[in-house]
């Protein structure tokens, strides 16, 4: 009777298990929702590779790098950046006149340029020793500011750049110099200059009529300047923007007398007499001068070729040479040329106030003379105004 009873039990388990089995319960299928989401560039940070000048590890501050930025730039570009750390090294090595110096050895600088281009955080990444890395530190810390990188709406963003410092001597073989410049440096006065003359008779008057004085008007077309100022130097006062410009050159001036004029002269004065006999193809009193300017050089921040400039300043010279050059025809028909060569009482000293502005290469000029052409006394007072264009030489 047991027996019978636990196969009756065992034959209802399976069939209630068959029956789950055959019709299991249907489940709703589970939608899933794919959502993009933008993740966020984690922040950087490197560990220094050797140790500094100072002899400790250092750690760069985190830094956000901002998506999809416009990389900074140096001023002028890969060329200028590349003189000017070709530059920075080769002066440095110069001064080290320790014959172990390790050539060929390179340091790798990581730094931040700012949203207003100014170099934050220099550090040694890669170092070889402290004299070197604190060279490279130093190099890199005097860099003019850069271009900051923009974001994709064009907002300018902090951003992490990297440098490699190899300090070796190069030779022309490795950086071509004529496609490099230094950026922002260099001046606008060493330069040719041509231009026109025109006497005024009070200063700072701007008179050109001589009505007591004729015989000292001149005829501004045939009154010839032409400046060669062969060497320039800028002394920077606020970064790229503001420098102090100085050099040496000089200044060639033919005034063209309106009539028929021969200076004649003592020991302290100077006359024009009015030859009516004659008639002078040309009638001229030419003076060269050695000079040295004082200017105060305003520029955008940019390299020499792509920036606008101011001069403002004094121009100062001293008389080298001069003389009265008189040409023509005779009633037979023959040239003539007379040459006199004196110094008429002439000013020694010259000097002048002087405007200069243009854009890189090419500019124009303006001076006007605070000094009298002949000396006090001598004769009437002339203050020449002198106007024309120039051509830029870098320097």
């Amino acid at each position: 009777m047991k027996f019978s009873s636990l196969l009756v039990t065992l034959f209802f388990a399976q069939a209630i298990t068959a029956q789950v089995i055959e019709k299991p319960k249907e489940i709703e299928p589970t939608q899933i929702k794919v959502t993009e989401e933008i993740l966020e560039t984690p922040p950087v940070q490197v560990q220094e590779g050797a140790f500094g000048a100072s002899g400790e590890e250092v750690l760069i501050s985190e830094v956000e790098i901002a998506s999809d930025p416009r990389a900074a730039q140096f001023p002028g570009g890969q060329d200028s950046l590349m003189f000017y750390i070709t530059d920075a090294v080769e002066t440095f090595i110069f001064q080290d006149t320790n014959e172990t110096f390790p050539w060929g050895e390179q340091v790798f600088v990581v730094f931040e340029v700012g949203t207003k281009g100014e170099i934050i955080n220099p550090l040694v990444e890669l170092g070889y020793n402290a004299l070197l890395d604190s060279a490279a530190l130093r190099i890199i810390r005097e860099m003019p500011n850069w271009i900051p990188a923009t974001n994709e709406l064009g907002e300018p963003v902090v951003s992490t750049n990297r440098l490699t410092l190899t300090f070796d001597l190069f030779d022309e073989e490795m950086l071509d110099y004529e496609e490099m410049e230094e950026p922002g440096f260099k001046s606008h006065y060493a330069s040719f200059e041509f231009g026109m003359q025109m006497n005024t008779n009070t200063a700072f008057g701007f008179d050109p009529n001589f009505s007591n004085s004729p015989e000292w008007q001149n005829v501004v077309p045939k009154s010839l300047v032409f400046n060669v100022n062969l060497f320039s130097t800028k002394f920077k006062i606020i970064e790229n923007y503001l420098g102090l410009t100085t050099g040496y050159g000089f200044s060639f001036v033919s005034s063209e007398f309106k009539e028929a004029y021969t200076l004649v002269h003592t020991d302290g004065f100077t006359n024009a007499i009015l030859d009516t006999a004659q008639h002078f193809n040309r009638n001229t009193l030419s003076v060269s001068y050695f000079t040295i300017p004082l200017l105060l050089e305003v520029t955008n921040k940019g390299s020499f070729k792509d920036a606008f400039y101011l001069n403002i300043g004094v121009i100062g010279g001293v008389r080298m040479y001069s003389q009265q050059r008189q040409t023509g025809v005779n009633a037979n028909g023959d040239n003539y040329e007379l040459t006199t060569k004196s110094k008429f009482n002439l000013n020694p000293w010259m000097l002048d106030a002087t405007v200069r502005m243009g854009y890189g290469p090419f500019g124009v000029f303006a001076t006007y003379a605070m000094l009298s052409t002949f000396k006090s006394g001598a004769t009437v007072n002339q203050f020449p105004l002198r106007f024309g264009v120039s051509l830029n030489i870098p320097q």
